[in-house]
């Protein structure tokens, strides 16, 4: 609905159905898309409801007729009875009707009228699958940009590099906040007839240094981790391993690692975990796997603490243990082939242990009886990882087995790769990983600033989102910036034609004085077209249906 003219056309048709209106009926205004928001209740004064349609404007995000259609039965419990109808004005995207029929069967008793307002679009050009990655002088950006147009849809993957370097243009609109967050925007370069969906922003941390750290120790578990990394780094040689023999004593000196990997012995340091625990916390991946000679009885003591990923970890004794089922889904397997997999199922551990997960860990593998074998928990920003076993001979065959460095490379590439999305969809609930009394303060890119608390933000995303770009929340101390992009089913150009009305709705023909003439209108808003498109370019216009429900003697009226 943001695209040129077709927001006018809608208030348009408003107008006409309003004034239309006799003086015993009554009718409310409601604007949907993600979400129902009432313009107006039923009242019987048309001023007041042509005030309300002058206030509706288009948001960015899917149209939910679903929601729509809840929020019409929900006014209409608090009216008299009486014959109720709907009249709904939109564009009738194709992809917000296809699939999705359970709103067809609640209007079931409503009289639903229909109002398309706006044709196709010729042809569109969008963004989607963004992703970045890190390179030797900064951060490469892609996406793929899709054109669609009347002899089908063509797509072509684009980068862009950020480089920091001075001097060095970067083909793309960005900027470095004050929280360290790189934020900006992509654009299209195929031309388009729809301007609303032509840029896409994007909000990220910037990924830590293609650099693992070993922790030494004087057993023959450091030389297989060691050589499991060193390939992992590739035949380019991208990935620089430093080994010590202990972890750095401050955190400005392990921030630059993405990956830290050690085998714990003995007894816990405390000290040692507490750094971990704060490299983790800042966005850093913990890899660590279980000596033989591991005093299992201390490390339990540690069990509940923040960042540790195993409330108990007990040695299985006398038996033959190997890897059994894992989460193919999980990032740390991403990289490893089905050749792979079959080769780390085929090693025989001789001393291993069963870990029983932390509460808020998961579980990423299990040996051959069902019982846990690897887990992650993800700590702040980062993960700390725990294998129950390790790479010295005594303990397994994973050392010397060819699975070893394909599983320590897949490791380290999920180690590298960015921590979040790039964006959010408009609509769609934002997670901050805070209690949801937790207040919050969103700025949005013209300065506006709104606080509330982080459940409505969960609630009501739409309320507090509704326009792709950058917001920036404040919450709880922390400053983060959170990009947002509308539904890429909303950038689709197809529009629904009148049998599908006919299918969706089993609508009645508008016809009469409540229908004006939509060639007229259409043309006269084509026409317009250069104007409307000064206007609704700020906001990147998009999908919003309008719906009247009209009643004999209560009316309502749905945006």
């Amino acid at each position: 609905m943001k695209a040129r003219g077709r927001a006018e056309a809608a208030k348009e048709q408003a107008r006409s159905i309003i004034n239309h209106l006799t003086n015993e009926e009554r009718a409310a205004i409601i604007s949907f898309s993600s979400e129902p928001v009432v313009l107006a209740d039923a009242v019987a004064d048309k001023s007041r409801l042509l005030e309300a349609v002058e206030g509706y404007k288009p948001v960015d995000g899917a149209a939910d007729y679903n929601a729509g259609f809840n929020e019409v039965f929900e006014l209409l419990r608090t009216e008299p009875q009486g014959e109720g109808e709907v009249d709904i004005i939109s564009d009738f995207q194709r992809a917000g009707l296809e699939g999705r029929r359970e709103f067809a069967r609640k209007a079931d008793g409503l009289r639903v009228l229909t109002y398309m307002v706006g044709s196709s679009v010729e042809r569109n050009a969008f963004l989607v699958d963004e992703s970045a990655r890190r390179i030797e002088h900064g951060l490469e950006l892609s996406a793929t940009e899709i054109v669609s147009d009347h002899e089908g849809r063509s797509g072509a993957r684009r980068t862009w590099t950020i480089d920091a370097r001075e001097g060095v243009r970067s083909g793309i609109e960005w900027r470095t906040e004050m929280n360290g967050q790189i934020t900006g925007r992509m654009k299209t370069i195929e031309p388009d007839d729809s301007d609303a969906d032509d840029e896409r922003f994007f909000a990220l941390q910037p990924t830590r240094e293609g650099r693992a750290l070993l922790i030494e120790n004087d057993d023959d578990a450091t030389l297989y981790m060691r050589a499991a990394l060193e390939a992992a780094r590739g035949a380019e040689g991208k990935v620089r391993l430093d080994v010590r023999r202990e972890l750095p004593e401050s955190a400005a000196e392990t921030s630059s690692y993405s990956l830290i990997a050690l085998t714990l012995h003995s007894s816990p340091r405390e000290d040692q975990l507490g750094a971990l625990n704060l490299y983790a916390r800042a966005g850093g991946t913990v890899w660590m796997t279980l000596s033989r000679d591991l005093d299992t009885e201390s490390w339990n003591a540690f069990a509940g603490r923040e960042g540790v990923p195993s409330r108990a970890i007990a040695r299985v004794s006398g038996r033959t243990l190997s890897f059994g089922a894992m989460d193919r889904d999980a990032q740390e397997f991403r990289a490893l082939d089905e050749s792979a997999l079959a080769t780390l199922r085929a090693v025989r551990i001789n001393d291993g242990f069963a870990l029983e997960p932390s509460s808020l860990a998961d579980t990423l593998m299990r040996w051959n009886d069902g019982r846990p074998a690897f887990v992650s928990a993800r700590i702040g920003e980062g993960k700390i990882l725990l294998l129950g076993t390790s790479a010295e001979r005594a303990s397994s065959e994973l050392g010397s087995s060819a699975a070893f460095p394909a599983l320590a490379s897949s490791i380290l590439r999920s180690a590298e790769l960015m921590k979040e999305p790039l964006s959010e969809t408009i609509g769609e609930p934002l997670r901050l990983k805070v209690a949801p009394d937790t207040d919050v303060k969103i700025t949005d890119m013209e300065g506006r600033v709104v606080e509330t608390k982080v459940r409505e933000v969960i609630s009501h995303p739409l309320r507090y989102f509704s326009g792709a770009g950058i917001y920036r929340l404040d919450f709880s101390g922390q400053q983060k910036f959170v990009a947002f992009n509308s539904p890429v089913e909303e950038s689709e150009r197809a529009l629904s034609t009148e049998d599908d009305l006919k299918r969706f709705f089993s609508v009645e023909k508008s016809e009469g004085a409540r229908t004006l003439n939509e060639n007229r209108l259409h043309d006269e808003m084509e026409r317009q077209s250069s104007t409307w498109r000064y206007f609704l370019v700020a906001a990147f216009l998009l999908m919003i249906a309008e719906l009247f429900v009209a009643m004999r003697k209560s009316r309502w009226t749905i945006e």
